[in-house]
C-alpha cells in the first residue's frame, strides 16, 4: 500500500497527468461559462440602456448642460438673462400677444392686345417673351409703390386700418407716421409672384382681421384693374390722336392748296389755261383755213383776169388781212417770244401747273392720312388690355400668421443657443481672468 500510494503522490507518473489535464479542461468550461454569462448580462444592460424614453436622455442632457447652475449664483444669473428670460418672453408673446394675420388671395392676369411675336429664346425654353410679360410686371410694381399706398389710404385709411387699438404694439402701425413707412409697412403685408410660363400674378394681402384682408384685397384689384384700363386707353389715344393730327395737317395743306388755285382763277380770270389754250389753238387752225381758202379765191379772181380794184377782190383781200392780224394776236396770246408778256396762256399754264401739281399732292397725303386713321383705329380697338381676375379674393378663415407652437419652441431653442453662447463666453473671460 505504501507503493501505491507513493505511485500516486508522484506528478510524473502518466496517471496524474491525466487527472490534472482533466481538471485543467473542467475549469476552462466553466470559467467559459461564466464569460459567456457575463456578457449576456453586459448586452441585456446595455439594451436597456439604449431602450430608454427619449426624455429621459433629453433630460440628463439638459441636467449636464445647465448643472453649472448650481455651483454658482453667476450661472443662476446668466440662466434666467439668457435662457429663461427670453424663453418666456417668446412664448409668451407668440401665444399670448401676438396678432393673427388674415391673408386674402387674388389670381388674375393682363390679356389682350397685340400678339407677341415669338423669339428664339421663347421658343426653344418654352417661356413666355418679355413683352407678354411686360404688363403683368408694371401691375406687380404698381401694387407695391406709394401711388397705390396713397389711393388705398385715400378710400380706406390704411393708416386706422394698420394702427388700430386691437393690434399688439410690435406689429401696430403709428399712424404719425410719413407716406414711406406706410409703403415700407405695406410691402411687409402685400406678397405677389408671377408664373414665368403664362403670366398669371398671383397676390397675397395680409391683415388683422379676415374683413379687413377681403376689403383691402379686393380694393387692391379694383385699382388696379383701372392702371391697366388707363394704359389701354392710353394707347389706344396714342394711336389714334397722331393719326389725327396727321389727317389736320394734311387737311389743312389741302385747304391751302384749294385756296390758291381759287385765287388765281379768280386773278386770271380762267377756269382752265390749259383747255383756253387749246380753244385758241383750234380757233387758230379753223382762222387759217378761212385765210387759206381766201387767198385760193383771190388766186382764182387773178386768173379770172378779175380787176383787183373789184369790190369783190378788195373785200377779200380786206378779209385775210383781217384774218391773218386775228390769227396774229390769238398766237401772241398763246405764246410770246420773250418773259415780256406775262400774260400769255403760256405762262398762266405754268403756274396753274405748279398749283395742281401741290393740290394733286396735298390730295393724295389727305387720302393716305385718312387710311391711316382708320388703320389706327382698327389698331387701336385690337390693342385693347384687360385684367382678366379668374380666382376672386375670398374672406380668410383660418390666420396664417404667427405660427404660434412652432415660433414658441423656435423662441425656445434660440434662447438655450443664446444661453451656451453666454455661458461659453463667461467661462472663457474667466479662465482668461485665471492666468
Amino acid at each position: 500500500m505504501t507503493a501505491s500510494k507513493a505511485n500516486s503522490g508522484d506528478p510524473t507518473k502518466p496517471g496524474a497527468l491525466a487527472g490534472m489535464h482533466a481538471a485543467a479542461l473542467e475549469r476552462a468550461a466553466i470559467a467559459s461559462e461564466e464569460l459567456r454569462r457575463s456578457a449576456r448580462s453586459v448586452r441585456l444592460a446595455n439594451a436597456r440602456t439604449v431602450s430608454r424614453t427619449s426624455w429621459a436622455i433629453t433630460a440628463r442632457i439638459a441636467y449636464q448642460t445647465f448643472s453649472p447652475i448650481r455651483r454658482s449664483r453667476s450661472g443662476l444669473f446668466g440662466f434666467l438673462a439668457f435662457f429663461a428670460t427670453p424663453a418666456a418672453l417668446a412664448v409668451v408673446y407668440f401665444s399670448l400677444i401676438a396678432s393673427s394675420h388674415y391673408t386674402s388671395e387674388a389670381r388674375f392676369a393682363v390679356r389682350g392686345g397685340a400678339r407677341p411675336p415669338i423669339d428664339a429664346i421663347s421658343a426653344l425654353t418654352g417661356l413666355a417673351s418679355f413683352t407678354q410679360v411686360q404688363d403683368s410686371l408694371i401691375v406687380v410694381n404698381y401694387v407695391k409703390s406709394q401711388a397705390l399706398v396713397e389711393a388705398l389710404d385715400r378710400q380706406l385709411d390704411l393708416r386706422a386700418i394698420f394702427g388700430r387699438d386691437g393690434i399688439d404694439w410690435i406689429s401696430r402701425f403709428n399712424a404719425e407716421d410719413p407716406i414711406e413707412d406706410l409703403v415700407k409697412y405695406w410691402q411687409w403685408h402685400i406678397k405677389t409672384s408671377i408664373e414665368a410660363p403664362s403670366g398669371i400674378v398671383t397676390m397675397r394681402v395680409s391683415a388683422f382681421s379676415p374683413e379687413e384682408a377681403l376689403r383691402i384685397a379686393n380694393a387692391t384689384v379694383d385699382l388696379s384693374e383701372r392702371l391697366v384700363n388707363g394704359l389701354s386707353t392710353r394707347a389706344r389715344q396714342d394711336a389714334v390722336t397722331e393719326a389725327e393730327a396727321e389727317l389736320a395737317r394734311a387737311e389743312t395743306r389741302l385747304t391751302n392748296a384749294l385756296v390758291t388755285m381759287r385765287d388765281l382763277r379768280n386773278q386770271q380770270s380762267t377756269l382752265d389755261p390749259q383747255r383756253t389754250a387749246e380753244g385758241i389753238g383750234r380757233l387758230i387752225s379753223e382762222l387759217r383755213l378761212e385765210k387759206i381758202r381766201l387767198e385760193q379765191d383771190l388766186t382764182a379772181s387773178e386768173r379770172g383776169n378779175v380787176s383787183e380794184s373789184a369790190p369783190q377782190v378788195q373785200i377779200m383781200r380786206t378779209r385775210v388781212d383781217v384774218i391773218g392780224e386775228q390769227i396774229t394776236g390769238l398766237e401772241q396770246l398763246l405764246t410770246s417770244r420773250d418773259d415780256t408778256e406775262p400774260g400769255t396762256i403760256a405762262g398762266k399754264i405754268t403756274r396753274f401747273d405748279e398749283f395742281e401739281l401741290e393740290q394733286q399732292i396735298a390730295e393724295k397725303q389727305y387720302t393716305l392720312a385718312a387710311a391711316a386713321l382708320e388703320r389706327a383705329r382698327v389698331s387701336a380697338e385690337g390693342k385693347h388690355v384687360y385684367l382678366a381676375t379668374f380666382v376672386h379674393p375670398v374672406l380668410p378663415r383660418n390666420s396664417t400668421y404667427p405660427k404660434r407652437v412652432l415660433f414658441s419652441l423656435l423662441g425656445i431653442a434660440a434662447a438655450a443657443l443664446l444661453y451656451a453662447i453666454g455661458m461659453a463666453l463667461w467661462r472663457a473671460a474667466l479662465r482668461k481672468l485665471a492666468m
